[in-house]
């Protein structure tokens, strides 16, 4: 699949994603979350790490990147 994105688009993304990933991450610290829940909040802390490396090679960094980045990273057990 091929999404084609400016960087303005790029940097709305990736803050919608870092909203999701901080709100499913502090939702699954709250309540342990069912295996779909989690695995959701896995593959959108996953895309996160993606969109973050596009603006990266695209040469725009992100501000807020260092927030997000100390977020945990999901266990695969």
């Amino acid at each position: 699949m091929f999404l084609e994105l400016d960087k303005d688009q790029l940097s709305v993304l990736r803050r919608a994603l870092e909203a999701r990933v901080r709100d499913m991450h502090l939702r699954l610290g709250s309540e342990p979350g069912d295996e779909g829940f989690r695995r959701e909040a896995a593959l959108a802390t996953q895309l996160l790490r993606q969109v973050e490396a596009l603006e990266r090679q695209a040469g725009h960094r992100a501000c807020n990147i260092g927030d997000v980045e100390s977020l945990p990273e999901e266990d695969d057990t």
